[in-house]
């Protein structure tokens, strides 16, 4: 009899144990069954960052062809204004010449025209006449040569002025065609920023929901133990507890963690390295930390990457130059703080330590990075 009790007993606990482990398996995440539809989310938001690096990146080069013909608009406009100030000075260098012409002619009409038989009647030798004759002959072939050069120094000022003003017309219509291919590569990557974005909250949304789900799950399988004996309670409870433990001291460990990268992170990126305090270059990039991301902007609330590397240079809200520019500079191998990171596409301010201070993307701020790979380094 009592042996029966005793077996009685232990298949009632053996139940009750394989309940309560039943039960705690039922709080396993689904994930592990099949993927939850915050992976889904994931994958699509992931997707769509790539998307975003993949404008992004058209649009640095959008810019950089924007600023090169915008340069190039410029120096044609410079050549235009150079012309014209050419112009003006032969002009008042004409009017002279003009002014001596008329000095001249007003002065013979004045004393009468020395013609061929004055010149004859009034030579009291053949010497005197050859005199007379060589001088009337030198005046009028200067006088016919000055206004030879007069007719072409006008010429060769308008065909100057106007081949000036076909290039402005023809880098004004590139830069105003690349301008165009720039704010359509904005407004893509300004589009995918925001799908990003809503990808990324819908994610993180589902995973919080996810997470709730679970808890009711494992609150339901302690529940469901209590109810199936002292034995497999106590069952339930140790794996239930055990199970808790775990996921607490992981939450502990990944908060914990997560403190110790933010606090890292905050330190690489918001600390200034106390060995450029002085240099004015990196404390003017500094001082625009946070500041948003804006194509073709210089300042002083928003920056684009070569603006931004302009300001920091100069410390004046104007475009220095662009990549294309940077990238003719002095190179150099040993870096500094204040010099230029750049590539064909984009530039940043070196801080030192492998990072810079750069103006990132659409939908980014101002913020320190480290020196992307194939950067090169060139100075001021």
């Amino acid at each position: 009899m009592t042996k029966q009790t005793c077996a009685s007993k232990s298949k009632v606990a053996l139940n009750a144990a394989f309940a309560a482990i039943l039960a705690v398996g039922l709080s396993v995440p689904a994930a592990s069954a099949f993927a939850a539809p915050s992976d889904d989310k994931q994958a699509e938001a992931q997707a769509a960052l790539q998307k975003l690096n993949q404008y992004q990146s058209e649009l640095d080069q959008a810019s950089a062809n924007y600023e090169a013909a915008h340069q190039e608009q410029i120096d044609a406009q410079n050549r235009v204004d150079e012309a014209q100030k050419q112009i003006e000075e032969k002009t008042a260098q004409i009017e002279k010449d003009q002014q001596r012409l008329s000095d001249r002619a007003r002065d013979m009409y004045r004393s009468g025209d020395t013609n061929f038989l004055d010149v004859i009647l009034g030579a009291s030798s053949f010497e005197q006449f050859a005199t007379t004759w060589n001088m009337l002959e030198t005046l009028n072939g200067n006088d016919a040569e000055l206004v030879s050069e007069t007719k072409t120094a006008r010429e060769d000022l308008q065909a100057a002025k106007q081949e000036a003003e076909e290039q402005a017309k023809v880098a004004s219509d590139k830069a105003e065609e690349a301008k165009s291919v720039a704010e359509a590569a904005d407004q893509k990557a300004s589009e995918m920023q925001q799908t990003y974005n809503s990808l990324s909250a819908e994610a993180q949304e589902l995973i919080s929901q996810e997470r709730a789900a679970q808890e009711a799950q494992q609150q339901a399988a302690a529940a469901a133990a209590e109810q199936n004996g002292t034995a497999g309670n106590d069952a339930a409870t140790t794996i239930t507890n055990n199970n808790r433990n775990n996921t607490t001291s992981n939450n502990s460990s990944s908060s914990s963690n997560s403190n110790k990268n933010n606090a890292s992170s905050s330190a690489t990126n918001n600390s200034k390295p106390q060995s450029v305090s002085g240099n004015s270059v990196v404390n003017r990039a500094y001082s625009q930390l946070g500041k948003p991301y804006q194509w073709s902007a210089v300042g002083p609330n928003s920056f684009d990457c070569s603006g931004l590397v302009s300001y920091c240079l100069t410390g004046s809200y104007s475009r220095l130059g662009t990549t294309g520019t940077f990238m003719g500079w002095t190179r150099v191998s040993s870096p500094q703080p204040g010099d230029i990171c750049v590539n064909s596409h984009h530039c940043g301010i070196y801080i030192g330590g492998g990072q810079m201070i750069h103006a990132p993307r659409t939908g980014d701020v101002v913020k320190v990075s480290s020196v992307h790979s194939g950067m090169i380094y060139v100075r001021y």
